[in-house]
């Protein structure tokens, strides 16, 4: 996501969300590089590449795990770890 941030000399320089490789993204997610790879070439996971190489924002996958969690039929409180309170 763009954002802009403020100078001293009031330009405006844009940031960005830092970007993860494929080896740290599957970390993240504790799964194998290779796994991950294949869930990013089949269009299951949010990535994009950059040249050849494979990039994820935390970001958008922070989303997709949170709707994955939410559309999955598997009870949430499993999932979490966390009884939910009506």
């Amino acid at each position: 996501m763009l954002s802009v941030a403020k100078t001293h000399s009031r330009t405006l320089t844009p940031t960005f969300e830092p970007l993860l490789d494929l080896q740290e993204a599957a970390s993240v997610l504790g799964m194998h590089w290779k796994t991950l790879e294949g869930k990013a070439r089949q269009h299951e996971v949010p990535a994009f590449k950059v040249g050849k190489r494979w990039r994820f924002r935390l970001s958008s996958l922070n989303k997709w795990l949170e709707n994955g969690i939410k559309s999955n039929t598997t009870d949430q409180a499993v999932v979490t770890r966390q009884e939910q309170n009506p």
